[in-house]
């Protein structure tokens, strides 16, 4: 068999090394020692008695080899023989084996399911060459230390001006209609610099990367650059081997196909795969009057990655690149202030769901602990029913170390039983984990069960089987045989000091689940607070849907008729109370903020303030339900012809209008669209704050501009009903449609949808945190009425004296459940004082709870009260009912 040669050539060069080839020549050279004596004593010459003796060995490599073979084969014949062994004994207990191997299997199995998805999502390296030597070119907010992008002048100034880097790509993600190939559709692009597949080491599956010469400005009615994403090339083009050359239409633009990427090749790695990838040269076709995006360094929009030189670290590309935005920020004072973070690539893609990814690992690990505590206490169970059989060998010769590794062997084989049940669980537990995860989290499509996770499994099962083996071998091999033969259960020092273990783990159970208890139930109480924070809006009932007009089909003055029309169709639907659009929506993840200048209030330069800047159709107050606190909503004679206007939030009413209605007076949010320059607006309404950036984000400054006074053609349209939102999906569809058909909507959602989302991750904690923390407190309840159980069981004989004496049953019934809860209570007060030090690292995932939150400590201590009780009191219950006489001839 060709795995069992291998594993005998392995083994035979583990017994080949030095000490053991020391030890085999010592025995070797005393057997031709012991030859060449016997040769000289028949009259042999010494050299003719040493040439006999070798000879007579064959050879001194011969015989070692010999040897070598013979300890391999006996050694190999021991394992088996211990193998058979244990196996046997394992059939004869199948409730033990059982519930042994199914505890293991629960606690690895678990591990090895988060394992997998921690592995691929934090451990597994980018799939690009050399992926330690990508970083991400963080842009700073000097004012707020506040992560933001950078500028495509900025951008093109790093990469002129750095010498860390070898190479320096930018890019960002947008949705575009591909139209003239069927029905048309959205898709996903990146508009991406020339030098990011080059940087990435990844080239072309069919045709060539982009040419320098391609990130260019050109004219609107130019042909742009393309590569297609392996998935589009199938599904949309059907593996067109001709596909390089030909023209396709995004956004009513021409693209030139130049390139198709290989199957599985993603970036940026994101929820949503990228279909296709272009030139920045897009993003320099601006609307008529306009300065393109390229051209603006107050436009941060983009993504940096770079590739570090062999000899740079992140350390001196940081300490470069902030001297060059310090100059930047001089010859820039319209600016505000900016410093560089070097992030590495994998730490910025992941770094938002590490801390949460981590604690699961932990807190999943602490199942497994209470799992191999509660295997401990069976194993020290069982090794007191084999106390005569292990004094029997004893007796007949058997060493203590003998003894030891037969008990370590039967560990092994229950660990791997249950680790390779634990692997079984672990396939069938992956898929639904991965479907509770947030869809926000990257590389989920990465998570199976690789050989990674297969070690981790084979290594833990390793790890379990030999510490948590070791400790009730050693109590079970203590080596009093003929003490254990005369032992009649009742009375032994070694008996006590397997009682005290057992006693130990089970408060060591009790600690672990205290620990998980408390951080589930802050976890839960910080999602029952997000879940009731106020909006500021009414989110049921209301369906929302998004639309990107091509502005080359649709110019600024096209745009009002657009949505004019589309508002009174979607109006006009049976079940529509109102329909108006907005960008960004609230809680859809997008921000969009600016500066803003107040008339007559002159600012230090550099120290302008902030405000999210949203674009509104009429009717979007009304629509979402935002009260209206003063003056009036937009209608449509707000457009270009008329006063330009603004609606602002309590917040800015409150912050810089203090003591006076903020109506009439003026504002500069630097945002144009439409206008020579961003002009002065005049505030004609105050509405209610509203939760825009995230449920944990306080509402801060907002202003709402109309949408005709600041023209933009992506929007989201929001339609409240009067029936289920869902239901009218199909019918805002064929609206839309007859509007333009070959304008698709997409990103259909109901605004619960959006609450839901934002709300995925702190229910994903809170769910499993919460599963492994009842898991840990059903196993830390089995191990004390397990303990309970055999204490009551080892004292059977001192209760019948006790009853005898006149003790009553509820004296009995104390005394058992008063010795669990001495176990229980020290384990809890460990697990409280462990809890303290350790629930701080929760505070970034908790909201409103503090991590030493005293309801919810109390509260742990009166579930795990409880669980002590019951487990306590079903086995006091049946000691109490010992007959005192049975119980005084109890041996």
């Amino acid at each position: 068999m060709p795995l069992f040669a291998k594993a005998r050539s392995f083994l035979r060069n583990l017994f080949s090394s030095r000490g053991v080839d020391r030890d085999l020549d010592e025995e070797v050279r005393a057997h031709l020692d012991l030859l060449i004596e016997q040769n000289l004593r028949a009259g042999l010459p010494r050299a003719e008695a040493e040439r006999a003796a070798r000879l007579e060995l064959g050879g001194i490599e011969q015989v070692k080899e010999q040897v070598r073979d013979q300890r391999l084969g006996s050694w190999l014949h021991s394992i088996l023989s211990d193998c058979r062994y244990g196996l046997r004994q394992l059939r004869k207990n199948p409730g033990f084996t059982a519930a042994a191997v199914l505890t293991l299997a629960l606690g690895i199995g678990a591990n090895t399911v988060i394992f997998s998805v921690v592995s691929a999502v934090l451990l597994r390296p980018l799939p690009f060459p050399e992926p330690q030597k990508l970083v991400r070119v963080v842009s700073v907010r000097l004012r707020e230390n506040a992560p933001d992008n950078a500028s495509y002048p900025d951008f093109t100034d790093f990469r002129q001006q750095s010498h860390s880097f070898s190479q320096m790509a930018a890019f960002h993600t947008d949705r575009f209609t591909l139209t003239g190939h069927g029905e048309a559709t959205h898709v996903q692009g990146a508009v991406v610099s020339a030098d990011l597949f080059p940087l990435l080491g990844i080239r072309p599956f069919v045709g060539r990367a982009f040419l320098p010469e391609e990130d260019r400005p050109r004219a609107v009615t130019a042909v742009f650059s393309v590569i297609l994403s392996h998935s589009l090339w199938r599904t949309r083009f059907g593996s067109d081997p001709a596909i390089v050359g030909k023209t396709i239409d995004l956004d009513n633009l021409s693209f030139v196909v130049v390139g198709v990427m290989p199957a599985g090749f993603q970036f940026p790695i994101q929820a949503d795969p990228v279909d296709f990838w272009t030139t920045i040269a897009v993003d320099a076709v601006a609307l008529p009057g306009e300065k393109p995006m390229t051209a603006q360094r107050g436009a941060h929009y983009l993504d940096v990655i770079a590739r570090l030189k062999p000899e740079a670290t992140p350390t001196q590309a940081q300490a470069e690149l902030t001297t060059i935005v310090s100059a930047l920020n001089q010859q820039y004072p319209e600016n505000a202030p900016r410093t560089i973070w070097i992030v590495p690539e994998l730490d910025q893609l992941v770094g938002s769901v590490r801390p949460a990814l981590m604690l699961l690992l932990g807190a999943v690990g602490c199942v497994l602990l209470i799992a191999c505590a509660n295997l401990g206490n069976l194993l020290l169970s069982r090794g007191t029913s084999r106390e005569k059989e292990i004094a029997v060998r004893g007796a007949l010769g058997a060493s203590r170390r003998r003894v030891i590794r037969q008990l370590l062997t039967e560990n092994l084989l229950l660990a791997f039983l249950g680790g390779a049940l634990g692997i079984a669980l672990a396939r069938w537990g992956i898929a639904p984990l991965v479907r509770l995860v947030p869809e926000d989290v990257p590389r989920l499509t990465d998570v199976h069960l690789d050989y990674t996770a297969l070690l981790f499994t084979a290594a833990l099962s390793l790890l379990t089987g030999v510490l948590f083996g070791l400790a009730p071998a050693l109590q079970v091999s203590n080596g009093n045989f003929w003490e254990s033969l005369r032992e009649s259960g009742r009375g032994s020092s070694e008996g006590q000091r397997r009682t005290r273990l057992r006693s130990w783990l089970v408060a060591g159970d009790v600690a672990v689940a205290t620990v998980l208890l408390v951080a589930a139930g802050l976890l839960i109480q910080s999602f029952l607070r997000l879940q009731r924070v106020e909006l500021g809006y009414h989110p049921r009932g209301v369906l929302t849907f998004k639309v990107d007009l091509p502005f080359a089909r649709y110019p600024v003055d096209h745009q009002p008729a657009f949505f004019q029309q589309s508002l009174a169709r979607l109006n006009a639907l049976p079940g529509v109370h109102s329909a108006s659009a907005v960008l960004p929506l609230p809680l859809d993840g997008d921000d969009i903020d600016t500066v803003f200048a107040i008339e007559g209030q002159p600012l230090a330069e550099g120290h302008q303030p902030r405000t999210a800047y949203s674009w509104v159709e009429p009717a979007y107050f009304e629509t979402l339900g935002i009260n209206l606190k003063e003056g009036r909503d937009f209608t449509v004679r707000d457009d270009l012809n008329a006063l330009p206007v603004v609606i602002v939030n309590e917040t800015i009413a409150r912050q810089y209008f203090p003591g006076q209605s903020p109506l009439g007076k003026r504002i500069r949010p630097q945002i144009g669209n439409g206008y020579q320059g961003a002009p002065m607006r005049q505030i004609v309404g105050v509405v209610a704050d509203v939760r825009q950036r995230g449920l944990t984000s306080a509402p801060g400054p907002q202003v709402y501009v109309p949408r005709s006074q600041s023209p933009i053609g992506s929007m989201i349209f929001v339609v409240r009903t009067t029936v289920v939102p869902s239901s009218i999906a199909d019918a805002a569809r064929i609206e839309m449609q007859h509007v333009d058909p070959d304008l698709p909507i997409f990103r259909v959602k109901t605004l619960d949808q959006y609450f839901d989302q934002s709300v995925a991750q702190p229910h994903f904690l809170s769910v499993l945190l919460g599963i492994f923390a009842a898991l840990a407190v059903l196993l830390a309840a089995v191990g004390i009425y397990g303990v309970i159980s055999y204490s009551a069981s080892q004292r059977t004989h001192e209760m019948g004296v006790r009853m005898a004496l006149g003790a009553d049953r509820r004296d009995v019934l104390l005394l058992v459940v008063g010795h669990g809860f001495r176990l229980a209570l020290i384990g809890a007060a460990a697990g409280i004082i462990v809890s303290l030090l350790l629930t701080r690292f929760l505070s970034s995932l908790l909201y409103q709870v503090a991590p030493t939150d005293p309801f919810t400590f109390v509260a742990v201590l009166l579930l795990l009260g409880t669980v002590a009780f019951l487990a306590c009191y079903i086995p006091a219950r049946r000691a109490t009912k010992v007959d005192p006489l049975v119980a005084l001839r109890y041996e």
